[in-house]
């Protein structure tokens, strides 16, 4: 039984090792700051759709909880229109929405200066396409 097993298991390990790598990881969290307000750039990446440049302007709430984000960003290419964001910075959690386009994201903020998460997107095109997102505070 273990001979028939191992093609299957190799099988899966090839077809493990050929996935495109993830853009998450790879990026170093800028120096801490006391508030993440402030312009933010990065990227949203799929390994077939592509990736995506994507441009942010966050304010930090305190009010009615400390970390609460609001704001807008905008995704090259993808979408013409500013998107409305709400998120978390304790949380981990972005979510950006428009008439075209809607990004879920989970993920971490490290020093209110890097995001780093998977989102699920949804466009005209595409119904919940799951993309890593990296952004950094200029």
């Amino acid at each position: 039984m273990t001979a028939k097993l191992l093609p299957v298991a190799l099988g899966l390990c090839l077809l493990s090792a050929c996935a495109p790598a993830t853009i998450l990881g790879q990026t170093a969290a800028p120096p801490a700051v006391a508030n993440a307000s402030g312009n933010w750039s990065g990227r949203v990446s799929h390994p077939i759709a592509g990736t995506y440049d994507v441009t942010a302007n966050f304010l930090e709430r305190s009010e009615p909880v400390p970390g609460q984000l609001v704001g807008d960003l905008s995704v090259n290419k993808l979408s013409s229109e500013l998107l409305t964001v709400t998120g978390d910075l304790n949380a981990g959690t972005l979510h950006a929405t428009g008439s075209t386009l809607d990004l879920d994201c989970k993920g971490k903020f490290t020093n209110r200066t890097l995001f780093e998460g998977r989102c699920t997107v949804v466009n005209s095109t595409s119904l919940g396409v799951e993309a890593d997102l990296v952004l950094t505070r200029s």
